[in-house]
């Protein structure tokens, strides 16, 4: 999700913090963290089968508290790791996040008189965005992760590296990058929007609670694309180089 716009952080850099350090931020517990339960939610209905990785749920949750997001801090777990990630939370935002703001929408949209420009806003927002990230996911679930599959498993055996080849006559993650376009910046337009007008007089809660749901999305979106961006595609583009050459030497061998 991304590389059009730059986001916060992207090109400020940081020291990378020991795991002692990050823990300590938050009294040895990763559970401390606010952002632990909205990242848990994700492993709640598909738990990984080895169970989960504890350094790394540590070090994603680092990266949602820190303002500067460090891809080398990823470096130590597999792409298949990163991968099973971006999966649970393309599931997390299409059967959870989504119909939470719908529901929240749904709810606010009774408190408003029904011409009020907030519910226009929020209308059109909504079917809109839901469009357009449904699209985004599905192409990457259809044809970006199922190639870095093949790509990660090609070495493995003479069969895996034919079924890569095959796959890449048809897709290739430099063709992803080009078409590849961010999603979390509507989010903040329409948070925009809707701060311009007050709350309903008979209930603020939940125009609070909607501000919050999509102010709460859109950090886990900027993650996210942080995820694709930084960490999945460059080892993804590093992996398509490796081999390449390796078809180039048996070219000129043969």
């Amino acid at each position: 999700m991304g590389g059009k716009v730059e986001r916060e952080g992207i090109k400020g850099g940081k020291a990378r913090k020991k795991k002692d350090d990050f823990f300590d931020n938050f009294d040895l517990m990763p559970e401390n963290s606010s952002y632990f339960p909205q990242v848990m939610q994700r492993y709640e209905a598909y738990p990984p089968l080895q169970g989960i990785n504890q350094d790394f749920l540590a070090t994603l949750l680092k990266a949602f508290e820190d303002k500067t997001f460090c891809a080398a801090d990823f470096d130590a777990f597999p792409l298949a790791l990163i991968v099973d990630y971006i999966r649970k939370t393309h599931v997390y935002y299409l059967h959870k996040k989504l119909p939470e703001i719908e529901q929240s929408i749904y709810l606010l949209s009774g408190l408003y008189d029904a011409q009020h420009p907030i519910l226009l806003s929020l209308q059109n927002f909504f079917h809109q965005y839901c469009a357009e990230l449904t699209h985004h996911i599905e192409m990457e679930e259809t044809l970006l992760l199922p190639h870095i599959d093949l790509l990660d498993k090609c070495p493995d055996s003479p069969q895996q590296f034919a079924a890569y080849l095959l796959s890449m006559d048809k897709y290739s993650i430099a063709g992803f990058v080009e078409s590849h376009e961010d999603t979390e910046d509507e989010l903040r337009d329409i948070r925009q929007t809707i701060n311009k007008y007050a709350p309903p007089s008979v209930n603020a809660s939940l125009y609070r609670i909607l501000l919050s749901q999509l102010q709460n999305f859109e950090r886990d979106l900027c993650v996210h694309a942080h995820m694709e961006d930084e960490v999945l595609i460059p080892r993804a583009l590093e992996m398509e180089r490796l081999v390449q050459e390796r078809l180039t030497a048996q070219a000129r061998r043969n």
